[in-house]
């Protein structure tokens, strides 16, 4: 979902790539055609693993953002090219509630967050000012 709105947000401006700790190997067909409705480029979309962008050959990761616990725990420090990481909890629970709200709440507060990352000055992404940044933001959420 991350890599479709950030692809429709800012386009040519950031190479959006989204996955998976443990994929299945196919794409949640709900979430995609949910997109397709919300007028999101689903057509390239495909399930990856980390391990496929940590790859030798895979393109160079400047950020990295995780969405949920499991991904956030995952070790970043060794990844090529010392990108910045940062965590978004993005994890509404379906199983407590409708999935149509679920879906509709990640997307929606995806776009927030993504249109918020995407604002920022191009040339002026300081790594210790977005440390700091992502620091704060995360204790709010807490």
């Amino acid at each position: 979902m991350a890599e479709a709105i950030l692809s429709a947000v800012a386009p040519g401006r950031f190479g959006a790539f989204s996955a998976g700790c443990y994929p299945s190997g196919s794409l949640n067909g709900y979430a995609v055609e949910f997109l397709a409705r919300h007028h999101m480029p689903v057509t390239r979309a495909r399930a990856k693993s980390l391990e496929q962008l940590r790859r030798h050959g895979a393109p160079r990761m400047d950020f990295i953002i995780t969405l949920c616990d499991v991904a956030a725990g995952e070790q970043f420090a060794e990844w090529p090219g010392d990108p910045f990481v940062a965590h978004w909890s993005v994890e509404a629970d379906a199983a407590s509630g409708d999935a149509d709200d679920a879906m509709r709440d990640n997307f929606w507060t995806l776009m927030r967050r993504i249109k918020i990352f995407t604002s920022l000055p191009h040339g002026k992404l300081n790594r210790r000012l977005l440390e700091r940044r992502a620091l704060t933001l995360q204790a709010s959420y807490l």
